[in-house]
């Protein structure tokens, strides 16, 4: 689950240059557990799966709120939530693309 603890928040407004609305709090890193099989390609099997949850919570909380079953504030929060896992989601891709490509540059 995503940790969206005000430090959180706080460092991701001062990286968005919004600094001056929000002091930044020192973040820890949100614990991840490998899978009990404990190889990579499980942990981002389960990461993606994830993700896409995260994604479809966001979906099913704003859908409620529009019937009128949910708060502003939880559509907000479920939002935040999955715009930062695409926003993850896609720096992963594109380091992942990037390093593709770097082994393509190799000499052989």
């Amino acid at each position: 689950m995503i940790d969206f603890s005000i430090g959180r928040v706080a460092a991701a407004y001062s990286s968005n240059g919004l600094s001056a609305a929000l002091p930044a709090a020192p973040v820890a890193a949100p614990a991840v557990a490998m899978p009990p099989d404990g190889s990579f390609g499980a942990f981002v099997d389960d990461q993606v799966a994830r993700a896409v949850e995260t994604v479809q919570r966001s979906e099913r909380v704003s859908l409620a709120a529009v019937a009128g079953h949910a708060s502003a504030q939880d559509v907000v929060h479920s939002v935040i939530a999955a715009e930062m896992t695409i926003q993850t989601v896609v720096a992963i891709r594109d380091k992942m693309v990037q390093a593709y490509q770097e082994i393509m540059r190799m000499p052989i």
